[in-house]
């Protein structure tokens, strides 16, 4: 919380007037030309009156001084207690979140391609940015699938696990870019590095135009890992570039850790 402070400060300013030939107030001049000073009388000064009035200027120093100090205990009890309602509205935002999905962490949904359980989820991701290219992760899943009939004959083997990335990338240019969002390297925690399962994976351009976003789902295989051992994984974007085969942003390379 931020406290302005205002402080004035006051000048009293010394004017001198000329007189020319006047004589200055206070002054006589006797007849052997010698100037003497006119003695003026003097107020006299009342000790008790300065001394009440010390006293009543030190009583209104310690009033203020309490009073600063109960405005900076008022503020510090505010900020806690919006710490607090910031954190409740975190916890409450995440649970709306997880109820948007129809499917949540352990739950198997089966259908006539097998069985897929949800070992982990990530969401709620910031966006990265990279140039005028905006990158958004919706969520990564880990998962674990036993396939069936034609799905089985597809992936030659009866299971897998894998991770599946959703994103959506916006081109903000004025021209277009390219920019391979659905390429991007994979690193896991148990030590294995992998490029995305294109005839898994959802087709996304990587000619992005002039203020188009694209959308799609990655996978990513699972080659010598089960899916409850991912803890975190690591993906690396190459950096957008134009026609001219000139960058226009940098690499994106970002670590995500799982719950």
């Amino acid at each position: 919380m931020k406290k302005a402070v205002l402080t004035a400060a006051l000048s009293s300013t010394l004017v001198l007037a000329a007189c020319g030939d006047d004589e200055p107030a206070g002054v006589t001049t006797e007849d052997n030309g010698a100037d003497v000073l006119e003695d003026e009388e003097e107020e006299p000064v009342d000790v008790e009156d300065e001394d009440e009035e010390d006293a009543q200027d030190g009583d209104a120093g310690e009033e203020d001084d309490e009073e600063d100090a109960d405005a900076e205990d008022d503020s510090g009890a505010d900020d806690s207690e919006a710490g607090i309602a910031e954190d409740e509205e975190q916890d409450e935002q995440d649970d709306l979140d997880a109820e948007e999905w129809e499917t949540q962490v352990g739950e198997t949904v089966e259908n006539e391609g097998g069985s897929f359980t949800l070992v982990n989820r990530l969401d709620g991701i910031e966006p990265m940015e990279s140039g005028p290219i905006i990158l958004n992760i919706d969520q990564i899943n880990v998962t674990s699938a036993q396939f069936e009939g034609d799905l089985a004959d597809f992936m030659e083997t009866d299971e897998a696990d894998y991770i599946q990335v959703d994103m959506r990338v916006e081109n903000t240019s004025d021209e277009d870019l390219t920019f391979y969002a659905s390429q991007a390297t994979l690193v896991t925690n148990t030590g294995e590095q992998l490029e995305s399962d294109m005839w898994m994976s959802d087709h996304i351009p990587g000619d992005i135009m002039s203020g188009v976003t694209a959308s799609g789902s990655v996978f990513y295989v699972l080659e010598n890992s089960d899916a409850e051992d991912i803890e975190w994984v690591r993906l690396v974007w190459s950096a957008p570039f134009d026609e001219d085969w000139e960058d226009v942003g940098e690499e994106i390379d970002e670590q995500f850790e799982l719950d």
